[in-house]
């Protein structure tokens, strides 16, 4: 991995690896210096939805993984270069909000109940720094807001289009919980961001949801359903039986 990324030949070494150096990002994605024109930022109000990246995030209760090993004994080896946030990192932030309740049978046994990952809506690719496990409610929100703010991070568009099924309720107090997180250099100030929910897990919502977080009511989507990691999950299920069997490291 490090040897595709050209890591190993930093003169720094590859401990100066930044975060997502490793991952092989969206070709298609908008991307400052990559693939947008110099003047991009300058194109017509009209023309702007050209330049908008459009992110999903879901979550997996099929990707379990058992209280098996642990960090010092199955050390991860790629320490948040590929996909995955640094674990170190993210678990030191949730052992601060480990006053949240939360059903204590209903995680015996358990390291991870749940999988979360937030990926580009249009083509099916992971973000950086995004999936990790889930070992509290996704409801509590406190991880997956971790996982957007490190998305975010990086994220040098200026137009961000959020689905997610739960969307309605989460962005209620999305920029007020961000305060409370540790440094991300994540903004959002910036940026026009607009939520909506997919349209599978829409008609389960109430009228003014529907109408709210819909992409057939908004401009610049077309036919955008927001199930991209649905797509991906159906690809990994066959391989949880054996997945969370593993230690943390292996997994």
């Amino acid at each position: 991995m490090l040897k595709w990324s050209r890591q190993p030949y930093d003169p720094k070494g590859v401990d100066s690896t930044p975060k997502g150096g490793c991952a092989v990002l969206c070709l298609a994605c908008p991307q400052h210096d990559k693939n947008l024109p110099a003047d991009w930022r300058k194109a017509s109000p009209t023309d702007h939805w050209l330049y908008g990246l459009f992110v999903a995030i879901d979550t997996n209760f099929w990707l379990k993984q058992k209280v098996i090993s642990k960090d010092s004994v199955d050390p991860s080896l790629s320490c948040g270069w590929g996909y995955f946030v640094k674990e170190h990192v993210y678990k030191a932030f949730l052992d601060n909000k480990s006053n949240i309740s939360q059903e204590v049978s209903f995680y015996h046994g358990l390291a991870a109940t749940v999988l979360g990952t937030i990926d580009c809506a249009c083509h099916n690719m992971k973000l950086l720094t995004t999936p990790d496990n889930i070992d509290m409610p996704p409801s509590r929100y406190v991880n997956m807001d971790y996982l957007f703010f490190s998305t975010l991070c990086h994220t040098t568009v200026d137009i961000l289009n959020i689905s997610y099924d739960i969307a309605c309720q989460w962005n209620k107090h999305l920029w007020h919980h961000m305060a409370s997180f540790p440094p991300l250099n994540a903004t959002h100030t910036a940026k026009k961001v607009t939520f909506f929910m997919p349209k599978f897990y829409l008609p389960a919502h109430i009228e003014s949801c529907q109408t709210s977080f819909s992409f057939n009511f908004a401009c610049g989507i077309g036919r955008m359903d927001g199930d991209a990691p649905e797509r991906g999950w159906v690809n990994i299920n066959p391989m949880a039986l054996s997945t969370k069997e593993m230690g943390p490291g292996t997994r």
